[in-house]
């Protein structure tokens, strides 16, 4: 599952749709992808050495993974937030 590529974000009122505007989140994600790998091999070593050493929880790379799933899992979520005069609608594409 990929995470969101792009965040839409619509500012308005409720008599005219106002206007929207597209962020890539894709630049983030290949900013952020030297520092996951660093990460992930930092996890994969304290899994194995917490093995070895015999502790109960070594699950560290598991959790890390699930964390990829959740962020995957936003794709497509839709958030609209109205008060008195305003709109915003914000969607993960």
């Amino acid at each position: 599952m990929f995470p969101p590529m792009l965040l839409y974000v619509r500012v308005g009122t409720l008599e005219r749709p106002g206007f929207g505007m597209w962020l890539p989140l894709f630049l983030v994600w290949l900013i952020l992808l030297p520092l996951v790998a660093l990460v992930l091999v930092i996890t994969i070593v304290a899994d194995v050495v917490l093995f070895l050493v015999g502790q109960s929880y070594h699950h560290y790379t598991l959790l890390l993974f699930g964390s990829f799933g959740l962020l995957g899992a936003t794709r497509g979520t839709v958030v609209t937030i109205r008060s008195a005069e305003n709109v915003i609608d914000i969607n993960l594409v």
